[in-house]
């Protein structure tokens, strides 16, 4: 018998791949944050962009994975939906991971603090491009 384990909140990392191919570099990645606690690995696939509202999906190897010390928690959770919206951010031509993430190290922290008193009241996950535009604001008016 299955057991479904809830989730907490999860992410999206789409990631532009150089050349044709998963290279070790994004896996060890993915290894070093899993190793750490800071994620659980839920789902992981690529996309090809073929043309302007056309885009293909690539099945990753799952032996490619295991030889990295790498196990997906929930494969298939991405859905053609997810992959089509990711989709247009990947350059013409060119292939994309789309990573699905749980990031524990909220969850391990809410428990750790979670008390009648102290409690995790709300999260609100800001995109990099937005937190570095306003970084760069910042120390562009000091």
């Amino acid at each position: 018998m299955t057991t479904l384990q809830a989730l907490g909140d999860v992410e999206f990392v789409a990631v532009h791949l150089e050349g044709d191919r998963l290279g070790p570099n994004v896996l060890e990645a993915l290894l070093r944050q899993v190793e750490a606690g800071a994620i659980r690995l839920l789902d992981f696939l690529m996309i090809e962009r073929l043309g302007l509202e056309e885009h293909r999906i690539v099945e990753v190897d799952r032996d490619e994975f295991a030889l990295a010390g790498l196990a997906l928690e929930t494969p298939g959770l991405i859905g053609e939906d997810d992959a089509g919206h990711f989709a247009a951010t990947v350059p013409l031509g060119a292939l994309a991971a789309l990573i699905l993430v749980e990031p524990i190290w909220l969850e391990r922290f809410a428990r750790d603090v979670d008390h009648r008193e102290d409690r995790i009241l709300a999260t609100q996950p800001i995109p990099a491009s937005i937190a570095n535009t306003i970084l760069s604001s910042a120390l562009h008016q000091v």
